[in-house]
């Protein structure tokens, strides 16, 4: 039986974590253009997540970690990115990659990772190029190329897709292996319009040694093999891999979206409607029915992120890993809320104005950072729909990254 006491104390540290987070949202909305010159994080800005704990919501308590449900996940980087979209890349990518070293990897390598200090994680599941050697006790990364290395400029670790090979250099299985980033190298080449602060830089490797203990087999991963050894208890390191992969993916465009809302609604008593009788744009009727409209939009994304994120948790909870036809539809459930946070931002930033076009516009700027998110490959609406789709014909998926 769950201790009454235990659950109030995980409500309170949940609540008091979103807090924290909400309370970034008027300096990350200050520092938005500073973050788009640096193409960075500030490091104060970064030293600051840290002291509230913000990278720690998927470490595991015994490393000192939050071990946060997806529900709590989901609503403090949405929070971050209500101040800014850039930031909240860093964080939820920082935060899902340490999650999952905490449940892919057996415990000696949680203890490398999260046993010496802050742990900040960044990932890339395939590689552009990566040529690996087997070796006796692990595997040689002769050369290896990922791009979209979001978070890697305040990351101390990466977790990064690499082919598993045999004796004599066949492919047998694709794996994740975890490396310091030390031996890593970072191109400077993320010169983007949006997103710009992820840092999302590529990374290079070459002629590294990786230890066996230090690499995992993906399409065991896929299907709950996992090797993080923790108890029935412990839910959180129980939870499907792709349906996480896509549902915290949301968190940023969640955000975004509530922003956009926000920053629309306090701009419009002094805006009117050029080259119309209307002198108040909150008065017109055409702005109650688009206000509305994206309001709606926004209510029912977070509403299928959440069905979402409560079914990770309840299946994780329940012994048994999700079956597919959930695992699925988790993806919809991602594709199509990710459609539902651009429209309703497209929708407030149709009605915003010529305005918008001006360097410090906010809604401007979370226009740009939501088009790249709400891009991401995993996030497209209609290779879910698809893979949905193809499900409920019952006809056989068409990846394995489900």
């Amino acid at each position: 039986m769950i201790n009454e006491n235990v659950v109030k104390d995980r409500i309170n540290e949940a609540e008091q974590l979103v807090k924290r987070a909400a309370g970034f949202v008027p300096q990350l909305r200050a520092q938005g253009k500073e973050i788009d010159d640096l193409r960075r994080i500030p490091e104060e800005t970064i030293e600051a997540f840290k002291e509230a704990g913000l990278f720690k919501l998927g470490v595991p308590k015994v490393f000192g970690g939050h071990q946060v449900n997806f529900r709590t996940f989901i609503d403090v980087n949405s929070e971050i990115a209500s101040g800014n979209g850039s930031a909240s890349w860093v964080t939820t990518l920082t935060n899902v990659c340490n999650w999952l070293v905490a449940t892919l990897f057996p415990k000696d390598v949680q203890q490398e990772v999260f046993g010496d200090g802050e742990a900040r994680t960044c990932g890339v599941l395939e590689p552009r190029k990566c040529e690996v050697r087997r070796v006796e006790g692990g595997y040689v990364i002769e050369y290896g190329f990922w791009g979209f290395g979001s978070g890697s400029l305040h990351a101390n670790w990466a977790v990064l897709g690499i082919p598993i090979v045999d004796e004599n250099g066949k492919i047998i299985d694709q794996g994740m292996a975890i490396l310091p980033m030390k031996d890593i190298e970072i191109k400077d080449d993320w010169y983007t319009t949006g997103l710009r602060g992820s840092g999302s830089n590529s990374l290079e490797v070459r002629g590294v040694f990786v230890p066996e203990r230090r690499v995992v087999s993906i399409s065991k991963a896929i299907v709950g093999e996992y090797q993080s050894g923790y108890s029935k208890e412990e839910t959180l390191y129980h939870s499907a891999l792709v349906p996480v992969f896509a549902l915290v993916l949301l968190s940023p465009p969640l955000g975004m979206a509530r922003a956009a809302l926000e920053v629309f609604l306090e701009k419009l008593p002094n805006r009117k409607i050029q080259y119309t009788w209307h002198t108040s744009q909150a008065e017109a009727t055409v702005t109650h029915l688009k206000v509305a409209e994206a309001a709606m939009k926004i209510d029912s994304a977070f509403l299928h992120v959440y069905r979402a994120a409560d079914d990770i948790d309840r299946w994780a909870a329940s012994g048994e890993y999700m079956d597919l036809h959930t695992r699925a539809r988790v993806r919809m459930d991602s594709g199509y809320a990710v459609r539902l946070c651009w429209d309703a931002i497209d929708i407030l930033a149709s009605e915003g104005g010529g305005s918008l076009i001006a360097e410090n516009n906010l809604l401007s700027q979370i226009v740009r950072d939501a088009r790249g998110a709400t891009n991401h490959g995993v996030l497209v609406p209609s290779t879910n729909f698809e893979l949905y789709g193809r499900i409920l014909c019952g006809q056989e998926p068409n990846t394995v990254l489900v």
